[in-house]
């Protein structure tokens, strides 16, 4: 092993503020001098379009390298940005999907010191056996294969050191970027709320709760979870069992037929309408967290991130539904207010704009629920994304502030972006007939199931 390797692996990721923010200095210079070999390129007389290629692919590299070793809430953003359709050129989702499975693991050093700080022993007493090697690796923590005393095949997660201890300097680091374009203050509700979901999704007892009671409300026949060994578990050591089954990229090598690529779409649609009424969402859908098995049954994996929308925010989101179908712009508005997408007394272009995008916006929904098929393998959503876009990236998006809705769209936006983008790189024809059915069901609960 080389030196340089040996440091890689046994050095922990960085935890104090200031280390933090000097690796996104780092990536900041990077990213300068990366620009400035563009602006060179360019006047060499390389095309505009093979130049900004170029940029973008060299920016995105130069940003996964540098939050692989931040780990915890930067890489987990970026997960979050690769699969968000049309915000980012196709460059930088491509090479910061790899946050969903390519993140370099703990050695075997950190990883046995965990065990012993969490159970007190080393992993040859704690376990039967356990693998040094993890088989997955992502943004908190990393997965071991191991056996329980008497033969009982599990996986462990570990949670890399200083993650929970660097979410607030994260998040300041995020706060003082994202005052330079919003007015002040008015990020706090939407930090507020992923520091509260971050600082459930590292704490492992949290989770474990989190599997028994999805476990317990899905589906048997349909999905399958692991289960949480509580005895071989604390905050931040997770043991549970082994579930199998291919990833997204993985099944799509097997090249499915469309039928299969139906079925699986299918659940997943079938999953997030389901828990709607339940108001309980895994809110971490990014395909890393999603096993095709053989025997056709959906394996979901990852319960950290878990978000309870409270009811009232769930009906004014489903009345807001009901009134784009309706066409009604009367109950639309109120429901803008309601969910603080815009206020009654907004005016002017600040009006004229909002009413734009969130036509624009509700127009792709609506799209989905429309007709009784939808195929998200037409491309009709990447046009519809491509239109959309530059009206939220524009100088008129620019000039706007502050950010749009209430801060529980931050997860609705998550899982919606997520299920977007598996669904539509599984190319699924959805049946959206019953999913209507609990969408009416949630304001009259008299109203017939389909049978």
């Amino acid at each position: 092993m080389s030196e340089e390797r040996e440091t890689e692996e046994t050095t922990e990721p960085p935890g104090g503020a200031r280390e933090r923010g000097m690796i996104a200095a780092r990536t900041g210079v990077k990213i300068g001098a990366n620009y400035a070999r563009y602006l060179s390129r360019r006047a060499t007389g390389t095309s505009k379009k093979d130049a900004r290629t170029d940029l973008h692919t060299r920016n995105a590299e130069s940003l996964f390298t540098e939050l692989t070793k931040l780990r915890g809430t930067a890489l987990k953003m970026a997960q979050g940005l690769s699969m968000e359709p049309g915000v980012l050129p196709s460059q930088f989702s491509e090479i910061l999907s790899r946050a969903q499975y390519e993140v370099p693991p703990m050695g075997p050093a950190l990883v046995h010191r965990a065990i012993m700080q969490a159970f007190g022993k080393p992993a040859t007493k704690v376990f039967e056996s356990f693998e040094s090697e993890a088989f997955a690796a992502a943004s908190l923590g990393q997965v071991h294969r191991a056996t329980l005393h008497g033969g009982r095949d599990v996986v462990v997660k570990i949670q890399y050191p200083n993650v929970r201890e660097s979410i607030d300097s994260d998040l300041r680091l995020i706060k003082g970027l994202a005052s330079r374009f919003l007015e002040k203050g008015s990020i706090d509700p939407f930090l507020n709320e992923v520091r509260e979901r971050m600082l459930e999704e590292t704490d492992y007892i949290q989770e474990g709760e989190n599997i028994e009671a999805f476990a317990a409300h899905f589906d048997p026949r349909v999905v399958v979870t692991p289960r949480w060994i509580k005895e071989y578990s604390t905050s931040r050591v997770l043991t549970m069992t082994y579930v199998d089954g291919l990833h997204l990229k993985e099944y799509l090598e097997t090249e499915p037929t469309q039928e299969q690529r139906d079925r699986y779409g299918q659940m997943l649609w079938d999953i997030v309408h389901v828990a709607g009424d339940w108001l309980r969402v895994h809110a971490d859908a990014h395909p890393g967290n999603f096993l095709f098995r053989e025997d056709g049954r959906l394996g979901i994996l990852d319960f950290g991130c878990v978000k309870e929308f409270p009811r009232s925010f769930r009906d004014d989101l489903v009345k807001l539904y009901h009134a784009r179908m309706a066409g009604d712009e009367e109950a639309q508005l109120e429901m803008y207010d309601a969910l603080e997408m815009m206020s009654t007394d907004t005016e002017g272009k600040e009006r004229e704009y909002l009413l734009d995008v969130l036509d624009l916006l509700g127009g792709i929904i609506e799209s989905l629920y429309r007709n009784d098929v939808f195929d998200f393998g037409s491309g009709q959503l990447q046009a519809q994304f491509q239109e959309v876009f530059p009206r939220l990236t524009g100088r008129d998006a620019f000039s706007h502030r502050r950010p749009v809705g209430s801060h529980h769209f931050v997860f609705v936006n998550r899982l919606l972006a997520g299920m977007i983008s598996i669904l539509t790189s599984l190319g699924s024809r959805i049946d959206t007939r019953h999913a209507r059915v609990l969408l009416d069901q949630v304001l009259h609960p008299e109203a017939d199931s389909l049978t």
